[in-house]
């Protein structure tokens, strides 16, 4: 992963399944707010006092150019699930296209609309999404950002699998106990049945020999055709070490690109 600062059009939109970046002209803001509870002593009190109370998480709005290509534009993607529930991950490339290691936000979002605009004799799209208030016994947790642990790219059966080292993913402290989730959009894939899982690892190391399964983190062998995505949610007192690497292993396909990101959970409101 790069350090410094960086630009949105190094920003890529995933979902469902479908890489949006290439309509997306704008995305946010990727929020996360508290509500404040008052914890001031008694009346008398001068200052009042508050502590953070439950989360609420939104990837605001999503501002696009509209495009009504069959099957494959923004409109044939995007309108007709208005409304439901998607699975959204914006990847943060730092000075430079998304890669393994930098951060990203994700979450599950319900889509409000489809609104359809002109602009300047453009013409435009906007998708609002709905936010959610933080729940540590559901999926609904606190921490939208996380790492994204493969950026969009093929992976093949004659590579295998992942024998790379994992990211540091807490600087320095050995474990968190309060889970996390594992995101993955798959934009393509070849062979027949299409099988294959992915996972998460998980170690005291970044080193190969260090890193095992991450209990839960796992889609299982499933078919993984183009458009698929979904989400892993560990339960809210599973435990997840020090370092963080992307796995698969091929059943009956032979190539499967995608990007999947680990959200772990530090606190939860």
């Amino acid at each position: 992963m790069a350090v410094g600062r960086t630009l949105p059009k190094w920003w890529r939109v995933y979902v469902n399944g479908y890489d949006l970046s290439g309509y997306t002209r704008t995305i946010g803001p990727l929020s996360v707010e508290y509500d404040a509870a008052d914890v001031t002593a008694y009346m008398g009190d001068t200052v009042k006092c508050y502590l953070p109370n439950t989360a609420h998480i939104s990837p605001g709005t999503l501002n696009a150019v509209f495009d009504n290509t069959a099957t494959t534009g923004l409109y044939a993607l995007t309108q007709a699930t208005a409304g439901s529930q998607r699975n959204l991950m914006v990847a943060i490339g730092v000075r430079g296209a998304p890669a393994d290691g930098d951060p990203c936000f994700c979450g599950q979002f319900g889509q409000e609309a489809f609104q359809v605009t002109e602009d300047g004799g453009a013409v435009t799209a906007t998708i609002p999404y709905t936010g959610w208030a933080a729940d540590g016994s559901t999926l609904l947790f606190s921490q939208p950002w996380g790492t994204l642990l493969h950026a969009n790219a093929a992976r093949t059966s004659v590579q295998g699998a992942n024998a790379g080292d994992g990211f540091d993913n807490l600087s320095g402290m050995a474990t968190t106990t309060q889970g996390g989730f594992f995101m993955y959009h798959v934009f393509a894939s070849s062979g027949a049945g299409h099988t294959a899982t992915l996972s998460v690892d998980d170690g005291t190391s970044a080193a190969d020999a260090d890193m095992d399964p991450l209990a839960g983190a796992t889609t299982g062998s499933i078919a993984m055709p183009a458009g698929l995505s979904g989400v892993v949610a560990l339960l809210p007192t599973a435990t997840v070490r020090q370092y963080l690497r992307w796995q698969i292993a091929f059943g009956t396909a032979t190539s499967v690109t995608f990007a999947c990101a680990f959200m772990r959970v530090y606190n939860q409101s």
